[in-house]
């Protein structure tokens, strides 16, 4: 007969190892497999059709019941021997169920694991009953011996597992502590064992050794329970923790067997996992990662939003069949660019779970293994449907513009002549009425000068000899005083006349300006004006100013006229500043005050040119010399500031030639 073929099934290495220790001693016995839960005893029974398979019960994924059922039927030459911590009492009804050709607990398995094979394989041969007498005979024989040398190796296997394996009584005292519970916990075995397994335990954590003991006592296991233990130096460790109930002979629960893993690393990994996850989630782009088949195997927040599939839809899913991906060129070729490049980027069409399109900005980037082979790849989808909407209709508007520009373009060009030609008269009457405006300045300071020269050769001169007259009379009435007083009063009135016909033809046009210049004639007038009122006006002028042309020196009377008039009547100002300077090539007045200043929507309408008279002819007269004119006011006053160009040749110099008048209305005075 050939080797006896054995699979070994439990989610525990330390136990695998023991049981393989167990197995060598026989020669002719080979372990063909191990698998670590139901689903891999199922894939593994299939491919290697052992002889026997060592069932364990309690397993993730899928237990050993269900395991055994389907081996049973798919695999009907293989036995199935149960190796489990429950006792048989309780688990001989799942051993019949489940037609299982035998049953050996954990905690006896020095002792009964080999005779169970043996047992297993004296029925499934055939044997006669002398030849399993005579194993019963060899098994009683040998019993002492193999256990003997079953528990030294169960006890070096312990001592060199990587997991921490602690036995205690149901009391929590701590009866065993192997060489990874030294290094997990930093205790050494003298002292851990004796103390109560609330050693390793937190204060916060100690309720659950309340419920495990609980489970233990009812002869249950605890599979894979993850928790947090102390070490002596006081750090926290994270361990996945398998309790066994230890049976005495008679099957009662005693104590229990602890094997702890360390997974703090795990959690680590598994928090800083989970902590890029929440990070994508947190991106408005989809995000999904395919594996080498192109099935998805990370699926994004986004993701669920942009195409109506969850998580759950979406992983395991092949990405271009779920998406139904329509692609700009053929696949081969992006698959080539990308194997070439390391990504691609892209615009894809894909389809939302409820049918409708979705078009893609996509970007595709690729993650190699050591080896350089394609281990998966990451693609990062941004929606530009409503992009690409938005370029459609621009696309048809800029079409309905052009055609419509098109049919435009004729009438504008025709409105465009017809306002170019009417521009142009208005500017010609612009032009017009601006030199009309000039005239009418002109032809004002002509009447102004020819209705003082008026004033001076007649008025002023009946009234220089009414004076004469009545001195005459007042000689000859001496002996009257009532005609004396009347005479009197009457010469006094003649005097205050003159003057007044004087300061009125002065001010219709001053002498002084074309006798003295500009600085001779302010004077004058600022004299006149404080007499009139109680403003204090300060000139500044330099003494080498000189003369200017005959225009622009009855131009800058005026504006000083209508500017201290402005400020007379509506600032309420006390002071006035007037500065009068030049240089080479040009003239610069500045007249201040400190009143109330110009309100923000006057002076805005003085810019615009919406306002009275006397600024509107303050404006032509600078505009006619090209000159400008710039009006400030900040609320504590107001600046009117005028620029002129002067010529290099004076194109009119007053001459002396009203000289008469001036000494003519002197004598008046």
């Amino acid at each position: 007969m050939g080797s006896l073929r054995i699979l070994i099934v439990d989610d525990h290495e330390t136990v695998r190892r023991g049981i393989r220790a167990l197995l060598s001693s026989r020669r002719d016995w080979v372990v063909c497999g191990e698998a670590g839960d139901g689903f891999e005893a199922v894939e593994k029974a299939k491919k290697l059709r052992p002889d026997v398979v060592l069932m364990d019960i309690s397993m993730p994924r899928m237990d050993g019941v269900e395991a055994t059922k389907i081996i049973r039927r798919e695999v009907p030459e293989t036995k199935v021997i149960i190796v489990s911590q429950n006792d048989l009492t309780v688990v001989s009804s799942q051993v019949a169920e489940i037609d299982a050709g035998g049953y050996v607990n954990k905690a006896d398995l020095a002792r009964d694991l080999l005779p169970a094979v043996e047992s297993l394989i004296a029925d499934r041969s055939g044997e006669t009953t002398e030849l399993r007498a005579a194993t019963d005979a060899l098994r009683d024989v040998s019993e002492r011996t193999l256990a003997r040398r079953a528990g030294d190796l169960l006890a070096a296997i312990v001592d060199s597992s990587d997991d921490a394996i602690i036995s205690k009584t149901l009391d929590g005292l701590i009866t065993s502590w192997n060489k990874s519970a030294e290094r997990m916990f930093g205790y050494s075995r003298e002292e851990a064992v004796g103390q109560h397994i609330t050693l390793i335990i937190p204060e916060d954590r100690r309720n659950e050794e309340a419920k495990i003991v609980e489970k233990l006592r009812r002869g249950e296991r605890v599979d894979h329970f993850e928790t947090v233990r102390v070490r002596k130096d006081g750090t926290l460790l994270d361990l996945s923790l398998t309790i066994s109930p230890v049976k005495d002979a008679a099957g009662r629960v005693v104590g229990a067997s602890k094997v702890a893993r360390d997974i703090t690393e795990r959690k680590q990994v598994e928090q800083a996992l989970a902590e890029r996850a929440q990070l994508l989630d947190l991106s408005n782009d989809a995000i999904l990662v395919r594996d080498a088949a192109d099935r998805i195997t990370y699926w994004n927040q986004s993701a669920s939003e942009l195409y109506g599939y969850s998580r759950g839809e979406a992983v395991g899913r092949v990405s271009h069949e779920l998406l139904r991906t329509e692609f700009p060129e053929p696949l081969e070729c992006i698959t080539e660019q990308l194997h070439q490049d390391n990504r691609w980027t892209g615009e894809l069409i894909h389809r939302h779970k409820d049918g409708s399109q979705i078009v893609v900005a996509s970007r595709w980037a690729l993650d190699r293994d050591d080896r350089g082979n394609q281990r998966r790849v990451l693609e990062t989808n941004n929606d530009i449907t409503q992009q690409k909407q938005s370029e459609k209709a621009l696309r048809e508007s800029e079409e309905r513009l052009r055609t419509l520009s098109d049919s435009l373009e004729i009438q504008v060009r025709a409105r465009t002549q017809e306002l170019e030609q009417r521009n142009a008269e208005i500017l010609q009457q612009s032009e017009q009425l601006r030199e009309l405006s000039n005239r009418l300045l002109k032809t004002q300071d002509d009447e102004r000068r020819r209705i003082a020269r008026e004033l001076h050769d007649s008025a002023g001169q009946l009234i220089t000899v009414l004076g004469m007259n009545l001195a005459g009379i007042a000689q000859r009435v001496g002996q009257n005083p009532s005609l004396s007083e009347t005479v009197e009063d009457t010469q006094n009135l003649v005097q205050q006349l003159s003057r007044e016909i004087r300061t009125t033809s002065y001010l219709l046009h001053p002498p002084l300006l074309d006798e003295n210049g500009l600085s001779q004639a302010i004077h004058w007038y600022m004299q006149g004006l404080k007499e009139r009122s109680d403003l204090e006006i300060e000139l500044s002028v330099p003494e080498n100013f000189g003369r200017l042309p005959a225009d622009l020196e009855l131009t800058i009377f005026r504006i000083v006229q209508e500017g201290l008039t402005n400020i007379h009547r509506h600032s309420g100002s006390k002071t006035a500043t007037i500065r009068l300077s030049r240089n080479a090539d040009s003239v610069l007045l500045r007249i201040e005050d400190h009143g109330k200043g110009i309100s923000p929507e006057k002076l805005a309408a003085i810019r615009a040119q919406r306002t009275g008279v006397g600024i509107t002819g303050m404006r032509e007269r600078v505009r006619h010399l090209k000159g400008v004119m710039d009006i400030q006011s900040n609320g504590t006053g107001a600046t009117i500031s005028v620029t002129f160009p002067v010529p290099t040749i004076p194109t009119s110099i007053p001459t002396s030639g009203s000289g008469g008048i001036l000494q003519s209305l002197g004598a008046t005075g």
